[in-house]
């Protein structure tokens, strides 16, 4: 906390018993931040015992991201943040760690991804949908995915709400609509570049797991598949097939309903679906394993949701 100069971040509760969150000029109310398993590691641990989970990725809070902060002061952050992380992993083995990027400053980030990993022992990154409006196939960028597959790590998309960083607009400026709505479009646009743009056909090695069972992504690929097909831009853009590509995704669990669970792994494959429970939020499934108990599953299908899978992509 308050280690990125004026943006803080810092948390607390009002004189009203209101407990808040405030990064920058973004403010999230009404979510249990202090005293719970969100800032205590122990509780944590004790959360996740009660709901049978012996190993997690612990993952940066996305409105700390701070991507639209001045770099001098984002770039100590996510070292401290990621040093912390690792403190906590250390002290207790049941958590891993992923690493904070400050993806405003390209030289900085590949340090840090290095250190994180080779130093600190993350298994993964975990960045946003975009970086300063910036989509994730900006050649900016590329330098990082070249990292990642040297590093042997995935990188995990979790987009930061829009009002964190801008105005969230009349759309999405109400009823959390930038998290609900906003973060499974992002999440969609963000698989989109990285397929058009030829990041994940410039990088078979690299590996990207994506919050929220995609958002979008999973559910519209069949537009994708006919606009490379039917769109004159098309045809010849991608210069391996869209299914090989399209293996290098993962998706979590957390779509909140059974049928949405069901079809995603029905079209993408149980191989490819990790546990993911949006864990000290708001929007917790504390349900999972009677919603994932309750799918239509080959044998070992149920086990490789819950861990296998992650314990393959992530190599833990």
């Amino acid at each position: 906390m308050g280690t990125c100069g004026q943006a803080g971040p810092e948390m607390g509760v009002r004189d009203d018993g209101t407990q808040f969150f405030r990064a920058g000029d973004y403010v999230l109310e009404n979510v249990k931040f202090t005293n719970s398993p969100f800032s205590v590691p122990q509780l944590r641990i004790e959360r996740m015992a009660e709901l049978g989970i012996n190993k997690q990725l612990v993952s940066p809070n996305p409105i700390t991201y701070f991507y639209h902060q001045p770099a001098k002061a984002a770039v100590p952050f996510n070292i401290a943040h990621n040093d912390e992380v690792a403190r906590i992993c250390a002290k207790h083995t049941s958590l891993f760690g992923a690493a904070a990027l400050p993806l405003q400053d390209m030289d900085a980030s590949l340090r840090e991804l290095h250190r994180a990993v080779s130093e600190l022992g993350m298994v993964c990154s975990y960045i946003g949908t975009d970086v300063n409006g910036l989509p994730l196939s900006h050649p900016q960028f590329e330098e990082l995915w070249s990292e990642h597959e040297a590093l042997g790590v995935p990188v995990v998309i979790h987009p930061a709400p829009r009002g964190s960083f801008k105005s969230a607009g009349p759309f999405f400026n109400r009823w959390d609509m930038d998290v609900i709505y906003g973060f499974a479009m992002d999440e969609g646009l963000a698989v989109a570049h990285l397929l058009f743009g030829g990041v994940l056909d410039r990088h078979p090695r690299l590996h990207v797991h994506v919050a929220h069972g995609g958002g979008f992504a999973p559910f519209q690929k069949g537009r994708l598949i006919a606009a490379l097909e039917k769109r004159p831009w098309g045809k010849g853009l991608l210069t391996r097939s869209f299914d090989e590509q399209w293996r290098q995704l993962s998706w979590d669990t957390a779509v909140h309903r059974l049928d949405a669970l069901q079809f995603l792994i029905d079209t993408e494959g149980f191989d490819r679906v990790l546990l993911g429970s949006n864990f000290a939020g708001w929007d917790v499934e504390d349900n999972y394993q009677e919603m994932i108990g309750s799918l239509r599953l080959p044998a070992g299908g149920a086990e490789a949701i819950l861990g296998g899978n992650a314990k393959r992509i992530f190599s833990l």
